[in-house]
This record gives C-alpha cells, structure tokens and sequence, in this order.
C-alpha cells in the first residue's frame, strides 16, 4: 500500500504542478517579476494536502478530475503561507523546499505580493471551475477562505510569533497547530465532502479526521525539525522554537502523534471499507520519521 501511495502522491503531484503553472500563466510584462516570485514558490512540494484532497473526494465517489483545481487552490494557499512564514519579520527562514526562501531571491516586498497574488489566485481558481456547480464551488471557496483568516493561518500564526517561548503549555501549542496546519487539511476535507455531497453525519466525521491528521502531520514535521538535517527537510529547522517535541520530548511527541491518528482513524469507522484509502494515507504521513 506504500508504493500506491508513493505512486499516488507522483500522480497527484504532476497534475497539480500543471494545474498551478496553467493558473499563473500571463502576458503582462510589467508583472512578469510578481508572477516570478509566486510561480518560484507554488511550483514545488510533495502535494499531501492536495492528495489528501482528492482522496477525500474518492470516500465520495467524486471524480477525481473534479477536485483538481480546488486541491491545486489548496496547495497555493500552502504556498503563500510558507512565503509568509519565511519573511525576515516572522520565522526568518532561508531555506525552504531544498532552495533560497523566496524573500531571498526576490525580496521581501515581491515576496509578500506574491503570497498575496497566490491567496486570490486560489480562490480564482476555485470560483471559475465549470466542473463544479455554482453552489459547490461557493461552499468550497469559502470553506478555503475560513483557512487562511482569523480563524486559521493568520490566527496561528500571530499568536505563534507574539508568544515565542513566554509562558507556552500544550494548550497553546495545540491552538497554533490548530490553525497553521489542520485548519488547511480540515478545508481542503469539507471541501471534497461538500463536493461529494456528505450528509452532516459524514460532514462531522471528516472533520474530526482532518482536524486530527493535520495535528498528527504537525507533530511529524516538529519531530523530523528536531532529529532531521535541513537538506534532507529541505528547509531551516526550528530547534529554538516552541512546539510540541520540546514542550514533551521526542517519544511523547510521537505517541501523541499516534494519538490523533487513532482519533481520526476511528472517525472514519462510519465509512466502513470505502476509507481504505484514507487509512492508508493515514499511516503513511505517521510513518515519516519511523
């Protein structure tokens, strides 16, 4: 089941990285360096939430065609966020994705302009995809919206830079981990399952999984931060910074990683055999550092 996964994820990968160069394509040559800069930064990356998107959308029985675009917005949303995260004014990060953060190719006030092209882009995206009915791609829009404002990425965001090291406890690390990370994997969710029209039984079990996914995603890459090298993470690693593993240790880390992947497991106990692939995910991403 690894190799499908692995296969899957190169499948998923390859779309998607067409999807996102077909949505930044232009003719504007006086905007040519903004298009640069987002193009350098949405190019790359494993594409877990976009397959994670899709795979959604198959527990559904939507084809997978349909979430193309809408996984391809979510992964350029990831994508604005980790430009915004990599500014000198807030994580001061170099690297990322194996190559010079974009602020340090392009500056730091194209790269804030690109982060925000990316974020409207993806709602473009999302609004003028006529695979999906007005009412679906509505939903989807605006459940993406939700992840990136004042009730994800932002919020996060702000209280993991005012806070740093002061006066942090598990609460708190759950609240940031809860909105930088599970709130994208918890939008891209609803939306494959309002597209694949879940009931609100169906809709309440997919959020609890990806909710509990995204913490246990967070808390593998915390670990891999902590016991990795950067050139195989491919970006700086956060040996200073307050997170889960140096709240709790290494091994409590990872039982807690499990933890959220037993929860969002037995979520999917509704779907009965339809969640294998789900399953499989599952276990791949917990797997990473061991």
């Amino acid at each position: 089941m690894e190799k499908k996964i692995n296969s899957f994820l190169q499948d998923i990968k390859n779309v998607v990285d067409a999807e996102v160069e077909k949505a930044l394509r232009h003719d504007v040559t006086l905007t040519d360096g903004l298009y640069k800069s987002a193009e350098y930064s949405a190019g790359g990356g494993k594409r877990v939430r976009a397959v994670f998107t899709i795979l959604v959308g198959n527990l559904f029985g939507v084809a997978p065609e349909k979430l193309y675009k809408t996984a391809s917005a979510v992964e350029m949303i990831h994508a604005a966020s980790l430009i915004m995260d990599d500014l000198p004014y807030m994580d001061d990060s170099q690297l990322r994705r194996g190559k010079p953060a974009n602020h340090v190719v392009f500056g730091q006030d194209v790269a804030l302009c690109a982060s925000i092209a990316l974020l409207s882009q993806a709602l473009v995206m999302v609004q003028d995809d006529e695979s999906l009915t007005i009412e679906q791609r509505h939903g989807a829009a605006s459940v993406l919206t939700r992840a990136f404002g004042f009730d994800g990425l932002a919020a996060g965001q702000f209280v993991d830079l005012k806070l740093k090291t002061k006066n942090v406890d598990y609460s708190i690390i759950e609240f940031i981990n809860a909105k930088k990370t599970a709130a994208l994997f918890t939008a891209a969710g609803k939306a494959a399952a309002m597209v694949g029209g879940a009931n609100e039984e169906q809709m309440k079990a997919i959020k609890t999984y990806s909710e509990n996914i995204g913490f246990a995603f967070q808390i593998i890459d915390d670990l891999l931060d902590a016991s990795g090298n950067k050139n195989v993470v491919g970006k700086d690693l956060s040996h200073d910074k307050m997170n889960f593993v140096m709240l709790v240790g290494e091994e409590q880390a990872y039982k807690d990683a499990e933890k959220h992947t037993q929860k969002a497991l037995e979520a999917l106990n509704i779907f009965g055999d339809k969640s294998a692939e789900l399953r499989a995910l599952s276990d791949f991403l917990l797997k990473r550092v061991r």
